[in-house]
């Protein structure tokens, strides 16, 4: 299980990523869902990311917010599951080239992916998060004014502090990265994922951050499930067994699983 995510707000690509989104559109072998042994099997993209969509080691079953709610659904309609591995920034391009039916990864709802993809009911809510080291007094985001700040390359959080004020942006690329750059006093103030953080957090404590807690979001983080705009039924499908999951016990008991609860859920 790893923690270096590219997490739910990636709205821009970076040269890497459109190299590789490219690739994705120009490799054969795409595939859609298909029906086998009277069974529909549904391939579900995937950033393997941590607390949102990854392969369990211990059963290799998709674990997660995400994974287990999709999987949730899947197993009401009797469906199979695969999964299909890439970075944050190439899922929706991988789905437009049908190597995914359905992506899933922590991703925000934003009117410019839904000109590219459909998205489904939301699944919860998950704002982003502020953290700063262990001995900082900074307790909100209007108290970056002045400071250095990070962010991770190519997410909606990276647009947006350049809107606070701030000395000085540093960008890194992964979950690890961010905050290894908080640890050592590289930026003052960081802001990602507060289901990422919070997460990671609780599975290797880390004394020399913390999570600014009561803390005000700037986003609100509408998480959805993408699938592509011709792709009705199955959106259909996907949710009306959203509905009846949101409607069970299990709903809440995956969203506390992953250190969510009843603030996070969504209508």
């Amino acid at each position: 299980m790893k923690f270096t995510t590219q997490a739910t707000r990636r709205t821009v690509l970076s040269a890497a990523a459109v190299a590789a989104a490219l690739a994705l559109s120009s490799c054969s072998g795409a595939t859609t869902a298909s029906t086998a042994g009277g069974k529909k099997t549904i391939t579900i993209g995937i950033g393997e990311e941590a607390p949102f969509a990854f392969t369990d080691p211990a059963s290799s079953k998709l674990a997660g917010l995400d994974g287990e709610m999709l999987r949730a659904v899947a197993e009401s309609k009797g469906w199979e599951i695969k999964t299909f591995v890439t970075d944050f920034a190439t899922l929706i391009p991988a789905l437009n080239a049908k190597k995914a039916d359905i992506i899933v990864d922590g991703m925000f709802i934003t009117d410019k992916r839904k000109e590219q993809v459909n998205f489904t009911d939301p699944l919860y809510l998950q704002p982003e998060g502020m953290i700063v080291p262990a001995g900082s007094t900074l307790a909100s985001k209007e108290d970056v004014k002045g400071k250095v700040i990070g962010a991770q390359t190519g997410t909606v959080y990276g647009e947006w502090v350049k809107t606070l004020g701030g000395s000085d942006v540093k960008f890194v690329d992964t979950q690890a990265a961010l905050i290894t750059a908080v640890e050592n006093g590289q930026v003052d103030a960081a802001f990602t994922d507060s289901a990422v953080i919070g997460y990671s957090l609780v599975q290797k404590p880390n004394s020399k951050i913390k999570l600014v807690t009561p803390y005000e979001p700037h986003f609100q983080g509408i998480i959805g499930a993408g699938v592509r705009k011709e792709d009705t039924q199955l959106l259909t499908d996907l949710n009306a067994g959203l509905t009846e999951l949101k409607q069970s016990p299990q709903y809440l008991e995956i969203l506390k699983k992953y250190g969510l609860g009843e603030t996070n859920a969504a209508k």
